[in-house]
C-alpha cells in the first residue's frame, strides 16, 4: 500500500509519501518522501501560533511541498493532453466549490497541480483534527482536491492517533533506515503536545480509550506560557530545557527572600520549590494551569528585588521538574492498573530529554516485562509520515466529499 500523507494540523505544512509491504502488523516500510515546512520563525513573535497566518502559509506551501515530494519520490509526472473544454469547465466548477475557503489556494492549485498526472500511490491520508480549524480546512480540502482529480480514495486520520503511531518507527542498520515494530497490547501511550495532554489505553490497532487528560492547560502550552513569563521566547519547550541546563553543573548564588503566591519557601541558595499538581489525585488527570501561575506570581515577587535573568535558570529547571514528575507519576500509575506490556511516549514535549530520561527509568524500575517506546527525535514534531503510519494501521477509506475537518476531534 502506497499513500501520500498531509498534515497542517497547526504551523508545519508536511507531505509524505510511504510504502507499505509485507505482513499488516509489521510491514517493511519504504519512505520515498517526508517534509516538513516549519513556520515557527513566523509565529515566534507573536509569542504562539496564530490561526490564519497559519493557513495563510499552508496555501502558499502545499502546492510546492507536493510537486517537491512527488519529485523526490519519482512520482511527478506533467501531463500535456488537453480535456475536452466541457471536461475542463467542470473540472474548474469543482474545485472551485472545493476551495470556496482558499480561493488563494485554488489560484496556485491550478496553475502548480492541475496538470499533474495521476501518481501511483493507493490512498491519500488526511489528518482531519484536533487542531487549528483553519490551518487543518486547508489541508483537508487540498487533498479532496487531489483526491477528485486522481481519482483516489481519502483516509482521515486522527492527528494525536499519528503521535502514537510515531513511536512504531524505530531507526536500525548501518544506514539508520526505518523499522517498523510490532509491540505488545495493551498500550499506554502518555501523549504531550502544545494541545494535548492525554494517557491513552490502546488494546489494539484502532481500538482506544482515554483514561486520563488536561483538565485545563496541555503541557505543552504551560512551558510555552511560562518561557513567555521568563521572557525566554518561542517555543517554550526547547528553550526552557536549555535554560535550566545551565545550572546542572553549577553552584546557585545565594541570597534570601520568600515566595508568595506559590506556598513555598525560597532557601538561601535559589532552591524553588513550585507545586506538582494533582501528583497524589486518585484519577489520571493533569492539570498544568496552577503551575503556570505559581511560576507568575514567583517572578512578580522576585522581580521587584532580583534580576529575572539571574533567576531564570533556577526556575526553569524546577518548572520543567515538575512538570515532568507529575507526567511520569501518572503515567507509572496508569500503566501498572491497566496492566500495560508496552509504554510509549509520543507529541512534540516528547522531544525533551528530562521527560524521556525519566519516564524510560520509571519504566524498567517499575513495569517489569514491559516495553518503553518512544519516536525517533525527528518525529516528535508534526510530520506526515506519522500520519501514513497510523493510516495504514488503523485508516479506513472514505468518499472524499464526505469528509471535513475537526478541530476537537477525540480518540
Amino acid at each position: 500500500m502506497r499513500i501520500l500523507a498531509i498534515e497542517t494540523s497547526c504551523d508545519e505544512t508536511a507531505i509524505a509519501v510511504v510504502d507499505f509491504a509485507g505482513p499488516k502488523t509489521r510491514p517493511a516500510i519504504k519512505i520515498f518522501s517526508n517534509i516538513v515546512s516549519s513556520q515557527v520563525k513566523l509565529h515566534a513573535k507573536f509569542g504562539g501560533v496564530v490561526p490564519n497566518l497559519a493557513k495563510r502559509e499552508h496555501q502558499r506551501n502545499l502546492p510546492f511541498i507536493l510537486k517537491r515530494a512527488l519529485k523526490e519520490s519519482k512520482l511527478l509526472k506533467i501531463s500535456n493532453f488537453q480535456f475536452p473544454i466541457s471536461k475542463q469547465i467542470l473540472k474548474i466548477q469543482t474545485l472551485e466549490k472545493i476551495f470556496e475557503r482558499e480561493p488563494e489556494l485554488l489560484k496556485r492549485f491550478k496553475k502548480y497541480i492541475l496538470l499533474i498526472q495521476s501518481p501511483k500511490i493507493d490512498a491519500i491520508a488526511i489528518t482531519i483534527g484536533p487542531g487549528l480549524a483553519p490551518a487543518l480546512w486547508v489541508g483537508v480540502n487540498f487533498a479532496k482536491a487531489l483526491a477528485y482529480l486522481w481519482k483516489k480514495p481519502l483516509i482521515p486520520v486522527n492527528h494525536m492517533e499519528g503521535h502514537l503511531y510515531s513511536a512504531f518507527l524505530q531507526k536500525s542498520g548501518e544506514n539508520s533506515n526505518f523499522q517498523i515494530l510490532n509491540p505488545k497490547f495493551p498500550i499506554l501511550a502518555l501523549l504531550v503536545s502544545g494541545g494535548h495532554t492525554e494517557l491513552v489505553l490502546a488494546r489494539g490497532y484502532g481500538k482506544y480509550k482515554i483514561v486520563g487528560e488536561t483538565l485545563d492547560d496541555a503541557a505543552g502550552e504551560a512551558f510555552d506560557k511560562v518561557a513567555r513569563i521568563l521572557g525566554l521566547g518561542y517555543p517554550g519547550g526547547p528553550v526552557i530545557s536549555a535554560e535550566a541546563k545551565k545550572i546542572l553543573n553549577s553552584k546557585p548564588a545565594p541570597y534570601r527572600s520568600e515566595a508568595s503566591g506559590t506556598g513555598s519557601e525560597i532557601l538561601n541558595k535559589f532552591q524553588i520549590k513550585l507545586p506538582r499538581p494533582m501528583l497524589n489525585s486518585k484519577d489520571y488527570n493533569f492539570s498544568f494551569s496552577g503551575l503556570k501561575t505559581a511560576v507568575l506570581y514567583l517572578v512578580r515577587d522576585l522581580s521587584k528585588k532580583y534580576s529575572i535573568k539571574v533567576l531564570r535558570p533556577t526556575i526553569a529547571r524546577e518548572f520543567q521538574d515538575a512538570a515532568v514528575e507529575v507526567l511520569v507519576k501518572k503515567t507509572i500509575k496508569a500503566a501498572k492498573d491497566y496492566k500495560a506490556k508496552t509504554v510509549l511516549l509520543g507529541g512534540g514535549v516528547a522531544a525533551n530529554s528530562l521527560l524521556r530520561h525519566r519516564l524510560f527509568s520509571a519504566v524498567a524500575r517499575e513495569i517489569l516485562n514491559s516495553k518503553f517506546l518512544i519516536p525517533d527525535s525527528s518525529l516528535c514534531g508534526d510530520n506526515a509520515l506519522m500520519i501514513a503510519l497510523a493510516a495504514y494501521f488503523s485508516g479506513k477509506k472514505k468518499a472524499p466529499m464526505s469528509i471535513g475537518a475537526e478541530a476537537n476531534l477525540r480518540f
